[in-house]
């Protein structure tokens, strides 16, 4: 009976490790989508870029599992005991996916923290961070400096 008890133990909590994926998002609304509005007066708009990045932390600060930036928005299983939800890696996420698409410029860059810790769980933490641009390309010109 007890053989039996730890296996049915052992299996709900790899389901409920399972369930746990962690998710990272990386959105893109095109300039085409923007109504003809600018985002800066002296620039051509490209994008709005939105990105964000989850994970589930033990005492906050020791990754378990986590989003990853190099898929993001793949169903896979997430990145374990990596730590990739970090401000600078989105905010690096942000300026890449603006270089791609011929962004030259980066704009009204917001950033936000939701983590908090998971009361019922008394050790672990759930971090989250968003970070949102407006993309832009520069005129060029000849008086640079």
């Amino acid at each position: 009976m007890r053989e039996r008890f730890k296996v049915w133990r052992l299996g709900l909590c790899l389901t409920a490790l399972g369930s746990l994926s962690a998710c990272a998002t990386v959105q893109v609304v095109p300039a085409e989508r923007l109504s003809e509005q600018r985002l800066t007066t002296e620039a051509t708009p490209v994008a709005h870029i939105y990105a964000a990045n989850w994970g589930l932390y033990l005492f906050k600060y020791l990754p378990i599992i986590t989003g990853s930036l190099s898929r993001p928005g793949a169903v896979s299983w997430p990145a374990l005991f990596s730590d990739e939800v970090r401000i600078e890696l989105l905010v690096e996420k942000v300026a890449q996916e603006s270089k791609q698409r011929g962004g030259t410029v980066i704009t009204d860059l917001r950033t936000r923290d939701r983590s908090s810790w998971i009361p019922y769980s008394l050790i672990f933490w759930l971090n989250e961070f968003e970070v949102s641009a407006n993309a832009s390309s520069a005129p060029d010109s000849t008086d640079r400096r």
